[in-house]
C-alpha cells in the first residue's frame, strides 16, 4: 500500500515513534540478562582478533528476535491493516532465528542451513499461495514491473534463503555486522521513502529499533556477539523488507557489501560458509602482535572483503570496520539511485530531478573514497558492475522485451520466454565480471607480497 494512499496525520506518526522507542529499550534491556544468562552457560566465543583473546558471550541476537517479535506485535496493535504481512513477517524472522540458534549449539552443516532457511521462505510462499498476503512482482530499472504474477512467489523461498546466509558470511569483527544493518536499513529507509512504501517504512523502522540496541553492546570492544541467531535473523529481516516492500532491486544493491564478499568466499571455499569457519580452516586474516591485521598470503585462504581491504595496508580491528561501514555507505547511495531509476521507469519522476540526484550521490561518493583510498578498488569494480547491468537492462529492454516469443508452460505455469532469453545473456556478463574481480583480488594480493619483500 502506497504511502499517500494511507492519509497519514500525527496519531500514526506518533505510534510509529512509541513503538520504536518501545522496541528499542525492550532490546536494550534485554541483552544485559543475556549477557548474564550465555556467560552462566559457558556460551562464549573467544575474540580472535584481540591478542589478549578476551570471551565473550555467544548467541545475543536472540535479544534482536525478542525485540522484533515484540515490535510486530505492536504494529499489528497500531497498524492493523498491515497485520497479515506484519505477522507472516514475524514468523520468518523469528524462525530464521530459530535456525540460527540451532546452528550456534550444535554447528549445523551448511547445505542444512541452507535447505532450512529454504523452507523458512515456505511460510511467505504458502501465505501468499493462500491468499493472506500478496507479494508483489519486482520493479526493475529500464524493464519496469515484471510479469511474473505465477513465477515470483515460487522465488520467495529462495531468495530468503539467499539474503540469510548471505548476511551470515560476513560476520565476525566487533561491530561490523550490526553497523553495517544500520546504515543499509537507513538507506532502505530512504529507499522506502522514495518508492511511497508504507510497508518499507514500517519494517525498517522496527528494524532499526532492534539492531541499533544491539550494536550498542556489539561494537569495539564487543561485550556480545549475535551468534547464527542474530545473523541469519537480520538476513531474513532484509528478505522481508525487500520482498513486502517490493523494493527488491534496491535492498540487493544495499547488501551489495554481502553479495560481493559472498562471490568472494563462494569461489574460495566452495560453499555457504560463515565467518567462523572460515577463520578457523582458511584465516582470511593474521593478527599481529601490536593488535593489528594483516591480510594473509596464502593461496589456499578464503577470499573476503576484510582480506581483500587489509591487502593495501594493516589495520586495527576498528579501523578495519569503519572501511566496512564506507562500503555499506557507498552501496547505500547505490540503493537510492537504484529506487530513483525504478521511479523514472515507471515515470513517478522526471529526468531532471534524477539527473540532479545523481550528480549529488556522485560527489558523495567521490568524498567516500578520498577519505577511504583502500577500498577503491572495491568500489570500482562495484561501479562496474553497477553500469554493465543497467547497460544490459536497457540493450534488454530495447531488444529482447519488445519481441513476442512463444512462451512454454512447466507444470502449468507459463513463462515468459523474453525472461529466460534475458537471463542467458546475463550470466556469461556475470562471469566475465567475476573473472576480473577475482584477478584484481590477486593482483592486490600480490602486491602486497612485493611491498612486503621490499620492506624487508
Amino acid at each position: 500500500m502506497l504511502l499517500t494512499e494511507m492519509n497519514w496525520d500525527f496519531i500514526e506518526i506518533l505510534l510509529l515513534i512509541l513503538t520504536f522507542i518501545i522496541g528499542f529499550f525492550a532490546t536494550y534491556f534485554i541483552i544485559p540478562k543475556i549477557i548474564k544468562l550465555m556467560v552462566s552457560k559457558d556460551y562464549v566465543g573467544i575474540d580472535i582478533h584481540k591478542n589478549s583473546r578476551p570471551k565473550v558471550a555467544e548467541s545475543g541476537g536472540i535479544s534482536i528476535v525478542i525485540g522484533f517479535t515484540i515490535t510486530s506485535v505492536l504494529l499489528m496493535m497500531f497498524f492493523p491493516e498491515f497485520a497479515n504481512e506484519t505477522l507472516i513477517f514475524a514468523l520468518t524472522v523469528i524462525f530464521s532465528g530459530l535456525i540460527g540458534y540451532i546452528d550456534d549449539r550444535i554447528k549445523l552443516k551448511s547445505r542444512y542451513k541452507l535447505i532450512l532457511t529454504l523452507l523458512t521462505g515456505v511460510i511467505i510462499f504458502i501465505a501468499n499461495f493462500i491468499g493472506f498476503i500478496n507479494i508483489q512482482s519486482p520493479t526493475i530499472p529500464f524493464l519496469g514491473k515484471l510479469r511474473l504474477t505465477l513465477i515470483y512467489p515460487f522465488v520467495v523461498p529462495i531468495v530468503v534463503a539467499v539474503f540469510t546466509n548471505t548476511v551470515n558470511m560476513l560476520e565476525g569483527y566487533n561491530g561490523e555486522g550490526s553497523g553495517v544493518s544500520i546504515i543499509t536499513l537507513i538507506f532502505i529507509l530512504i529507499c522506502a521513502i522514495l518508492w511511497n512504501s508504507t510497508m518499507g517504512i514500517l519494517y525498517t523502522s522496527i528494524s532499526l529499533a532492534v539492531i541499533i540496541p544491539f550494536y550498542i553492546f556489539n561494537k569495539y570492544p564487543a561485550k556480545i556477539f549475535p551468534g547464527d541467531v542474530g545473523t541469519l535473523s537480520i538476513g531474513a529481516i532484509f528478505a522481508g523488507i525487500a520482498l513486502f516492500a517490493s523494493l527488491e532491486a534496491a535492498v540487493f544493491c544495499a547488501l551489495f557489501i554481502h553479495v560481493f564478499n559472498s562471490f568472494y568466499v563462494l569461489y574460495s571455499v566452495k560453499g555457504f560458509f560463515e565467518s567462523s569457519e572460515i577463520q578457523e580452516s582458511k584465516t582470511d586474516v593474521i593478527l599481529l602482535k601490536n593488535d593489528e591485521l594483516m591480510a594473509s598470503d596464502q593461496k589456499d585462504a578464503a577470499l573476503t572483503l576484510p582480506r581483500l581491504i587489509l591487502a593495501h595496508g594493516n589495520l586495527k580491528e576498528h579501523g578495519l570496520v569503519k572501511n566496512l561501514y564506507a562500503i555499506s555507505v557507498i552501496c547505500g547511495l547505490f540503493a537510492i539511485f537504484t529506487t530513483l531509476m525504478m521511479a523514472w521507469t515507471i515515470n513517478q519522476i522526471q529526468f531532471v530531478p534524477l539527473l540532479v540526484v545523481t550528480l549529488i550521490l556522485l560527489a558523495i561518493l567521490i568524498v567516500m573514497l578520498i577519505f577511504f583510498p583502500k577500498i577503491r578498488g572495491i568500489i570500482a569494480l562495484m561501479l562496474l558492475l553497477m553500469v554493465a547491468g543497467y547497460i544490459l537492462l536497457m540493450l534488454i529492454e530495447t531488444f529482447i522485451m519488445p519481441v513476442e516469443f512463444v512462451n512454454f508452460t512447466v507444470f502449468g505455469i507459463a513463462i515468459p520466454t523474453n525472461i529466460i532469453i534475458s537471463l542467458i545473456i546475463v550470466i556469461p556478463c556475470l562471469l566475465v565480471w567475476y573473472f576480473i574481480s577475482i584477478r584484481y583480488f590477486w593482483y592486490a594480493i600480490d602486491k602486497m607480497k612485493l611491498k612486503s619483500i621490499d620492506t624487508v
